[in-house]
């Protein structure tokens, strides 16, 4: 039987269950049914703006896969915040900077979309595939928070999963996305029906052109760029 969407798709308490679900299993299963690509455009997104300063946020971290390109971008010394709103996904960031003993990391488990920090705090502020959990009207909070907690001449980069445009590629993403990578779930021994919910999460969104659209309208200078015929993409600039 198919998977019905449910009606609450965007709704926070929703959110924080699927990812709480997921949270063992999300990033071998990213990991493996990206074919590696998701470290990639990780790597990507963190390098796509300067690296200087001795604050950076990583919003929507999930278990703080991108904390090691931070660290080696900016230094062991930068003071890094990581904020989720799941709390297992938080555990699992707690427990990757202990393994890998990263100092100057704080895990913050809260909403992206109004953050315990003051105005003008950090120098770049990172999210990675958390932008299609948004509604429209939530990436317009998310901007004008981004907008808020950036220093002056600060930057930011938000990276997501899209649907590719090139006619010859969309089919199969969407059958590798919507059959392969609920089948590597379940073998992981995660829940097959929370990732299918992945694809009615990156159906939805699309591509970022509408968050850059949103973003330029919050006051924020903003630019795009592709990843790999666009099966993802991303939005950068500046405060």
């Amino acid at each position: 039987m198919a998977l019905e969407t449910p009606p609450n798709l965007y709704s926070p308490d929703f959110i924080k269950h699927l990812f709480d679900e997921m949270a063992h299993t999300y990033g071998t299963v990213n990991l493996i049914s990206s074919l590696g690509f998701t470290c990639t455009w990780r790597r990507a997104c963190i390098n796509q703006i300067p690296g200087s300063g001795t604050r950076v946020l990583d919003l929507m971290t999930g278990g703080g896969e991108c904390l090691g390109d931070i660290k080696r971008k900016y230094g062991s010394d930068t003071q890094v915040e990581l904020v989720d709103w799941s709390e297992v996904m938080c555990a699992r960031a707690r427990k990757l900077i202990a393994q890998k003993k990263f100092s100057n990391c704080r895990v913050i488990c809260g909403n992206a979309l109004a953050l315990p920090t003051a105005d003008a705090t950090y120098d770049a502020v990172y999210s990675t595939f958390g932008l299609k959990t948004l509604t429209m009207e939530e990436v317009g909070l998310l901007a004008r928070e981004i907008k808020r907690v950036l220093k002056p001449g600060g930057y930011f980069c938000l990276m997501e999963i899209s649907v590719p445009q090139p006619w010859w590629l969309r089919p199969g993403f969407k059958i590798y996305v919507k059959y392969v990578v609920p089948f590597l779930g379940r073998l992981f021994l995660g829940n097959p029906d929370n990732y299918r919910l992945l694809w009615e999460y990156t159906k939805a969104f699309g591509n970022c052109d509408q968050a850059a659209r949103i973003f330029r309208e919050n006051g924020l200078h903003t630019r795009q760029s592709d990843l790999f015929f666009t099966s993802a993409t991303q939005i950068y600039g500046q405060k």
